[in-house]
């Protein structure tokens, strides 16, 4: 365990940084690999079905992977202040809360399966499966979030390694259940969700081990932890704010997937790759902001100047291009190679030329949702929920909007959509900055609040 502001910062930054970058490339690579399975054994039906409920399936995860995210927050601000019984107490509410309110909501979606889908206007040739694959996703959606809840609480104790070890195991799990459940027993799309879950439920295991050493480190291993409301309520001053941050997000790409199905399955299989190819890209970037979130939530809970803040802000601003500059280099001057990974050999049509589209002429616009990145890692990590709900809202409603106005140029509308809401977010988000009202934010510790 590592508090980030003692020592030299650069070092701390890129010591902390790598793992979690190579973890998440790790994460991305299995899940790219996923869609190549699909690709190559199912064609494009296949991938079609899967990419047709990605949008979906984001939005039903982002409320959790955002509370996971607020409430990891709260307790890196305690462990910078030190208040070990405080954590455990903290982290078993939030995995208590976590479990209540996934299971209910995975329910839900099973029993309304067949209207969401109508909804979404996912084409008749591959609603079948993609039924298959939103079901299963769903069965095991508790056990898959507790990956990204694990993380988060190794990130909040200065931990990167081990969630990177973590990924390389899911990843291998992951790929050899895929080429089993797809290429072996012809389990179709069903068995590439099914792997996903089993994979997830291995990881979570070696976890809560880890979990238990650690607590065994802070000496609370045999502490007792009661329900409190107290607690709950610290938390979800932390994770509501960021649940609701990531479900605006993840509500916009909801609110375009159906005029990408209404396009038709070809248009569906293209936004599968390019919406892959992105989250490789982001996941880089996003994952090496994360250390500025633990960094400034280690800086509020000791009491840190606001000189450390923005220093911060400098060097996590300098780490992200640096970190994302080669794969972004390489998707958009390679990008007939890199798509075509994800399509039969030799084959041609609307979704290999719709992907190829995103990343020649509106992936490199992805620079601007890296400042907006790193302003939401920031303002998660010292505590400013409120600005930080704004900030995405702003994002998330210029995308509908822009993304509604454009329809008509087809998947151009849909990607320059995007790539504007990036723009219009990224110039509010630095100008909030730069205006300084986030300061006063930095003076409370959460263990006073």
């Amino acid at each position: 365990m590592k508090d980030l502001t003692q020592g030299n910062i650069y070092k701390n930054f890129i010591v902390f940084a790598i793992p979690m970058v190579l973890a998440a490339l790790l994460s991305q690579a299995h899940a790219s690999i996923d869609t190549i399975i699909a690709g190559k054994f199912l064609g494009s039906n296949g991938l079609g079905a899967i990419g047709a409920t990605a949008a979906f399936i984001s939005f039903a995860s982002s409320l959790f992977w955002g509370f996971a995210s607020g409430s990891s927050i709260y307790t890196a601000a305690l462990f910078g202040a030190q208040a070990y019984p405080s954590i455990k107490s903290s982290i078993y509410h939030s995995l208590g809360i976590t479990a209540l309110i996934s299971c209910a909501f995975s329910l839900l979606i099973i029993l309304f399966c067949d209207p969401i889908l109508k909804l979404l206007q996912v084409d008749p040739a591959i609603f079948n499966d993609a039924k298959a694959y939103l079901v299963i996703y769903m069965l095991g959606l508790y056990i898959i979030l507790l990956n990204n809840n694990f993380v988060h609480i190794m990130n909040a104790f200065g931990m990167s390694s081990f969630p990177f070890l973590m990924s390389l195991t899911s990843a291998v799990l992951n790929i050899a259940g895929n080429i089993l459940a797809v290429a072996v027993f012809r389990l179709g799309v069903a068995g590439v969700a099914a792997a996903t879950v089993l994979s997830a439920l291995i990881v979570d295991i070696f976890y809560f081990i880890k979990l238990n050493k650690c607590f065994c480190e802070m000496n609370v291993k045999s502490t007792k932890v009661k329900f409190s409301k107290d607690v709950i309520s610290k938390i979800s001053t932390y994770g509501i704010p960021a649940a609701l941050q990531q479900s605006i997000m993840y509500t916009s790409s909801m609110l375009v997937s159906p005029l990408i199905n209404a396009i038709g399955s070809g248009a569906s299989a293209g936004y599968a790759v390019a919406l892959r190819i992105y989250e490789i890209s982001a996941s880089i970037y996003q994952n090496s902001t994360k250390t500025l979130s633990n960094y400034a939530a280690h800086c509020k809970g000791s009491r840190k100047p606001v000189s450390y803040f923005r220093k911060g802000v400098r060097v996590g601003l300098l780490q992200a291009i640096m970190f994302v500059s080669v794969p972004l280099f390489v998707c958009v001057f390679f990008s007939e190679d890199v798509c075509g990974l994800f399509f039969p050999s030799g084959q041609t049509g609307d979704g290999l030329y719709y992907a190829i589209m995103f990343s020649q002429i509106y992936l490199p616009f992805i620079l601007f949702n890296l400042v907006n990145n790193l302003f939401h890692g920031f303002y998660r990590g010292i505590g400013f929920m409120k600005l930080l709900v704004i900030l995405t809202a702003i994002g998330g409603v210029s995308r509908v909007i822009f993304t509604y106005f454009l329809a008509r140029y087809g998947m151009h509308g849909i990607y320059g959509g995007w790539a504007l809401s990036w723009v219009t977010e990224a110039i509010i988000a630095a100008i909030t900055y730069f205006m300084g009202t986030w300061k006063k934010t930095c003076i409370i510790s959460p263990v006073e609040k």
